[in-house]
């Protein structure tokens, strides 16, 4: 009987502890079991990796204490996938498994008290009958039910014009899943999405569903997570879902694929979910699916090379046409108009036959700048190299990266002279612009600052369903399906189109394609009109005309080109110090070290400032590592980093190391 145990520990190191088991214990600690274990006169939850006959020389071994689990948490499938994220992502495996253990999850919570984590049954007849499946639709659902039915792994991309009925497919692919005794994970990128699509899980399988997200209390989410292992469940949550402890997994379906929200931005390790759904499915020998109506260029780029199955549904499911695209030319038009002419008369209109409008703007606050229409100052924020935000609604200006807050100035504070003028557009500018046109529409807003509460999203959810007009940022551009929405307006278009960031034009084009998509998805045509001062460019006609391919084969010539992905891999790194100075000699150490190691035809870029340059006070640099084969990258990284790690003042330097980054500017 083994009598050491190897441990894991939720902390930012790669190594584990080992600790001795007790007699009483005998037999109940094994690989994939957490148990509570004393740290610095603490004690933790730590997941068991290994047994052992024989301890390590020369150290003091504990006892561990208790044994949470009477089954292992993870099996062996989901063990070898936390160990991948931590090897892929160059990250330690304690991190990883943070990631993987919000605090609920680490905390010991009196479980005979713990209430099941599943929303109560949703009324009869609440939903929508599912309708019969097109042929389309039919044709996808068989071939993910041969691969569910086989227990293989097989990637699928489902590329589904808006409307297409991809979440009937997803509803009834985890349907074959469960009646097969086995788990389904279903990633959505947003919480505003998961709240219908939660309805719909729910109103088909009832109690079986189970949700995590981010929003949850501890509690709650600990209760779900212990929920997830009980058997057969679908789970359904945002990123870190991807790291449920689900049992006997069966299919994993990632809705919206191509969103960036699936991505880890900020703390160790910076996984796409995306990407480790396609590893644990491997894994775990089960079939996984991609949805989007505009994929990502690296997923639609596998399926044309035939490494991913393509699926696709091309029309409608109650045959309704896509929404027809109207492009109002803004050039001349005042940064300040909310409104071209065509878009407030539809908006007269539309609300005139008692029907739904959504106004689209990835910008929240009221206008981005505040100018001196005298000496020409411009407010920034003193802990950031960037502008404060007009809040007109709360009396402030906000910096948008750290959350700094100053009271709007009555007199410019540099020349106590010339007026203050509000520059350009927000989704507060909007909807004042919309009340004083409409002053008996209903409106609803929904942007980071209307969805603060952890509640907040399904109530404004639910008051648009008895609203006139929709007034929001990104997470509204998606998923939603409301039956009487006839009209979209997108306000400005171009914003994101000239961003320094080679994903740009692919971004601007999912987000326009996207939003469109939520108007006329019952009987009655959909309208869409888009505001753009770009009323030529490839990518905004492309998003008129709803053709994907025609977007992805001038993106994909461009990119191949320059050697970025899909057609090349890039790994970046990100670091920050509290001078300019010492981020500047940090950029410069972490180069050599890179160059010491760089791999053959592999490239670096860098060092530069990131935008922007100055964050909370901290002074930021970046370099990116490029080439063809990613496995010689993170081994040149892995040398790179160990030999940075032996600078004096490297601790002094926060390091981001992100392979796959999605943002390449901040």
């Amino acid at each position: 009987m083994p009598r050491y145990a190897s441990v894991l520990l939720p902390q930012a190191i790669d190594h584990e502890l080992t600790y001795g088991i007790p007699d009483a214990l005998a037999g109940t600690v094994r690989p994939g079991v957490r148990v509570e274990v004393p740290v610095r006169g603490s004690r933790v939850i730590a997941l068991v990796t290994a047994l052992s006959d024989r301890a390590p020389e020369g150290m003091s071994i504990k006892p561990v204490t208790r044994v949470l689990d009477e089954a292992p948490y993870y099996d062996e499938a989901a063990m070898r996938f936390l160990h991948w994220v931590g090897e892929y992502y160059l990250a330690p495996r304690g991190a990883v498994l943070r990631t993987a253990w919000p605090e609920a999850a680490r905390h010991i919570y009196k479980r005979e008290r713990a209430a099941p984590a599943v929303l109560p049954e949703p009324a009869p007849g609440s939903l929508e009958v599912p309708r019969t499946l097109n042929p389309a639709q039919d044709a996808a659902l068989r071939a993910i039910a041969t691969a569910v039915a086989t227990r293989r792994f097989e990637s699928f991309l489902l590329h589904g014009i808006t409307g297409s009925g991809k979440t009937e497919v997803y509803l009834r692919a985890a349907g074959l899943v469960l009646e097969a005794g086995r788990s389904t994970i279903v990633l959505v990128p947003e919480i505003s999405l998961a709240i219908q699509i939660v309805a719909w899980f729910r109103a088909r399988f009832g109690i079986k569903v189970v949700v995590l997200h981010s929003r949850l209390t501890g509690a709650d989410r600990g209760k779900a997570l212990d929920e997830a292992r009980r058997g057969p469940r679908i789970v359904v949550g945002a990123r870190s879902a991807v790291f449920a402890p689900v049992t006997a997994l069966g299919l994993i379906v990632v809705d919206e694929e191509h969103e960036p929200a699936y991505k880890q931005e900020e703390t160790a390790p910076l996984y796409h979910a995306r990407d480790c759904a396609l590893e644990r499915a491997k894994l775990a020998s089960c079939p996984v699916v991609l949805g989007s109506a505009t994929p990502s260029l690296e997923v639609a780029a596998q399926a044309k090379a035939g490494r991913m199955t393509l699926l696709e549904l091309p029309e409608r499911v109650d045959g309704t046409p896509l929404p027809r695209v109207e492009l109002v030319s803004m050039k001349g038009v005042a940064s300040t108009q909310a409104l071209s002419a065509p878009l407030a008369r539809a908006l007269e209109e539309t609300v005139a036959r008692g029907e739904q409008a959504l106004l689209f703007l990835n910008r929240r606050g009221f206008a981005p700048v505040l100018l001196c229409t005298s000496c020409g100052h411009v407010p920034r924020c003193a802990r950031c190299s960037t502008n404060l935000v007009l809040h007109a609604a709360e009396g402030r200006l906000l910096c948008h990266w750290c959350n700094t807050a100053v009271a709007v100035p009555r007199q410019c504070p540099t020349c106590a002279g010339g007026a203050l003028r509000a520059v350009g557009l927000g989704t507060e500018r909007v909807e004042s612009a919309v009340r004083d046109l409409i002053p008996e529409a209903r409106l609803v807003r929904m942007d980071q600052d209307t969805t603060r509460r952890r509640e907040a999203h399904g109530e404004l959810l639910e008051l648009f369903a008895s609203s006139d007009i929709l007034i929001g940022t990104q997470m509204i551009a998606k998923g939603l399906d409301f039956p009487r929405l006839t009209l979209v307006g997108v306000i400005l278009a171009d914003a994101s189109l000239d961003m320094p960031d080679f994903r740009a034009a692919e971004r601007t084009f999912q987000l326009l394609t996207q939003v469109a998509g939520r108007a006329g998805r019952r009987a009655v045509q959909g309208r869409v009109i888009i505001q753009t001062y770009s009323p030529d460019h490839p990518v905004i006609r492309a998003a008129a005309d709803h053709d994907y391919w025609e977007m992805y084969g001038a993106e994909s010539a461009l990119r191949k080109a320059l050697h970025y992905p899909p057609y090349g891999r890039i790994i970046r790194f990100r670091l920050a110090a509290g001078t300019l100075s010492l981020a500047g000699e940090a950029a410069k150490r972490l180069t050599e070290c890179l160059c010491r190691h760089l791999p053959p035809k592999a490239v670096l870029l860098g060092p530069a400032p990131c935008t922007p340059a100055v964050v909370a006070k901290r002074h930021r640099q970046h370099l990116v590592l490029r080439g063809q084969n990613m496995a010689a990258l993170r081994e040149a990284a892995h040398a790179a980093l160990a030999e940075f790690a032996r600078w004096p003042v490297s601790s002094k330097v926060r390091l981001h190391v992100d392979p796959d980054p999605l943002n390449v500017m901040s």
